[in-house]
């Protein structure tokens, strides 16, 4: 047999079984690990192994040297000073029972055990599925379990009972996934965010469902974590044994994912490090770019937008973001999501998908994210620029205490300028000094002349449509106007000199903006 689905037991296994049957057990778990082969009953000068367990009287080991290396022992009677040391795994049983029944015992849980390893490793050795190892393993387990990607999409969950999380259908994929509210809930409890980096079997408590959990993660050759199996105390109690039976588990659906290709994610990899490393500012050559994209039916010169939102996570957590990712790409046709520096960025080919906005849109507000667009670009290798791009769009975003969940930069560029604009001059000694005059002469005359100004500038020069606005007749405006051109200088024809126009115009818009600022 291929050693890799051999299955060895722990005393512990064996403990939870006879403690069903027999009171007053007790398990001394000293370093108890899965590499038991057999058991068989003790005796006098026999040397004693780790790979099996020895069912003695605690007589017979009173007088022999305590073994070095680690032993199991089932033991009736009290335990001997001399093993009682911490190190050897001991069951003790009241030495009132009889010998023979305490093996049957033993190798009856044996016995179930082995038959529900033997009915994995038939499925295994024929390639079968992770449904049918969940189906073999429901009656061992005595409780509902389930497979799950790192999107959270379920692989196999062939009993589901009240209580469990209500899977929904992806339309897209036909596969079951975690709702956007269950995922919500997750990314923001502490606990679920520090069961994401674990290598072996663990609890999860009952806080967030109501039941306990046991719950394995499953990680690729790389490293990566790319499912989990989960076991619901929802049935029967969960008993201590079972945790190694749960890696056993693990580790064959792992090996089942992995000879279906659910781990083969090396391009995946690849590309999602390449756009990372691009918005981080490294250069990559366009064959390169090309060659990575093109398993995703992307060209270079295909239409892009770029977006960036919140991870809103519990920093060194990454897999929430994992998650949300991933259900972005299962939701978006034509997307490619990753998170960097615990930002979420999101990559759409409009080519591919050119009404994308509303299901963002809903992602956004279902998880309570903040966003910022890019503008549309067409040059995959100008990518860190449209990153740029939807990260000051997602500042902006935050900045302004509104009821949108994300802006474009198109809807802030103009305070974007300006705020750069700023930088070296304070607002008023940037802004047309013109300006300045007109807002003083009103300051001392009581008339408003700069808001003549500033609504026959923005009105392109049209007196009709700046009567209108400044609900003033022709008369009116034409002797504010003179009166203007007697004060700056500026006339129909000056303000309509691009250079100064655009001068004007920008100057409007810092000054607005300024008195916004103070709440003028």
């Amino acid at each position: 047999m291929d050693e890799s689905i051999r299955f060895l037991l722990n005393l512990q296994m064996i403990a939870d079984e006879l403690m069903i049957k027999i009171p007053d057990v007790q398990l001394y778990a000293g370093e108890d690990k899965r590499i038991l082969e057999g058991i068989c009953f003790y005796q006098p000068g026999m040397e004693m192994v780790p790979q099996y367990a020895y069912i003695a009287r605690a007589e017979e080991l009173k007088e022999i040297v305590v073994p070095e290396e680690h032993c199991s022992v089932i033991l009736l009677g009290e335990v001997p000073k001399a093993w009682d040391n911490g190190f050897h795994t001991i069951i003790q049983i009241p030495g009132s029972q009889d010998l023979l029944e305490v093996m049957n015992l033993c190798l009856a849980a044996y016995r179930r055990h082995r038959l529900w390893a033997e009915k994995l490793q038939s499925i295994v050795m024929r390639e079968g599925t992770v449904d049918e190892l969940c189906i073999a393993s429901y009656v061992y387990f005595q409780n509902p379990l389930f497979v799950h990607d790192a999107q959270l999409r379920i692989i196999s969950c062939p009993v589901w009972r009240e209580g469990m999380i209500p899977w929904e259908k992806d339309e897209i994929t036909g596969l079951l996934i975690t709702p956007l509210e269950e995922l919500n809930e997750l990314k923001t409890d502490s606990e679920y965010l520090s069961t994401l980096t674990t290598k072996d079997a663990q609890i999860f408590s009952a806080e967030l469902r109501g039941y306990r959990d046991i719950y394995v993660n499953i990680w690729d050759d790389f490293g990566n974590y790319e499912a989990r199996l989960v076991i619901c105390e929802i049935e029967n109690p969960l008993k201590p044994g079972q945790f190694a039976a749960a890696e056993y588990l693990a580790d064959l659906v792992r090996l089942t994912l992995s000879r279906r290709g659910h781990l083969d994610n090396t391009y995946k990899r690849t590309l999602y490090r390449m756009l990372t490393e691009m918005i981080q500012g490294k250069t990559f050559s366009n064959s390169e770019i090309e060659k990575r994209i093109a398993q995703s039916k992307w060209r270079m010169d295909d239409s892009y937008i770029c977006i960036r939102m919140d991870a809103e996570e519990q920093e060194g957590s990454p897999g929430s973001s994992v998650s949300v990712c991933n259900y972005v790409e299962a939701q978006v046709d034509g997307s490619k999501a990753f998170y960097h520096e615990n930002k979420i960025c999101i990559i759409i080919n409009l080519s591919i998908n050119d009404h994308y906005t509303s299901d963002i849109a809903s992602i956004l507000r279902d998880g309570l994210f903040k966003a910022g667009f890019s503008n549309v670009f067409h040059d995959f290798t100008r990518l860190k620029h449209y990153y740029r791009q939807a990260s000051t769009a997602l500042e902006y975003c935050r900045r302004r205490n509104d009821t949108r969940w994300y802006y474009s930069f198109d809807d802030i560029a103009m305070d974007y300028i300006a705020d750069l604009c700023c930088t070296e001059f304070e607002a008023e000694d940037l802004c047309a000094c013109k300006l300045r005059k007109l807002q003083e002469y009103d300051g001392q005359n009581h008339t408003e002349l700069f808001k003549t100004l500033c609504t026959y500038v923005m009105n392109e020069r049209n007196t009709v449509a700046t009567s209108s606005q400044l609900y003033v007749g022709r008369s009116t405006l034409y002797y504010r106007l003179r009166k203007i051109k007697e004060i700056t200088g500026l006339d129909a024809e000056s303000v309509a000199e691009p250079v100064q126009n655009l001068y004007l115009k920008l100057s409007i818009f810092i000054m607005e903006r300024q008195k916004s600022k103070k709440g003028e």
